[in-house]
């Protein structure tokens, strides 16, 4: 009896085992991939706030098409935006710009 019990929980483990490997590997790509990345947070702040004329208030570090960089959000009245920033080359990769009210 004891064994019918205990034979689906470890085959819950035996499942959810490679998945929380992967989310580990995840993440040691992400610390080196900081590492690496010629281009600070501050200076991808500093981009963002010039490229648009508004402060930031939010960044992420994230891949996005295989190319590691900072998602800054930026807000000044009316008007919220999103770019990312290649942490490599500090180019502007992507621009979002939405009108708020």
């Amino acid at each position: 009896m004891k064994m019918k019990m205990t034979s689906p929980l470890l085959f819950s483990l035996l499942i959810a085992l490679p998945g929380v490997a992967a989310a580990e590997s995840n993440h040691q790509q992400e610390a080196r991939a900081i590492n690496e990345a010629k281009v600070t947070l501050a200076q991808a702040v500093q981009t963002a706030e010039s490229e648009t004329g508004a402060k930031a208030v939010e960044v992420d570090f994230d891949r996005e098409k295989n190319v590691w960089g900072y998602e800054v959000t930026t807000l000044k009245p009316g008007t919220k935006y999103e770019l990312f920033i290649d942490a490599s080359t500090g180019e502007v990769i992507s621009r979002k710009e939405e009108q708020k009210q």
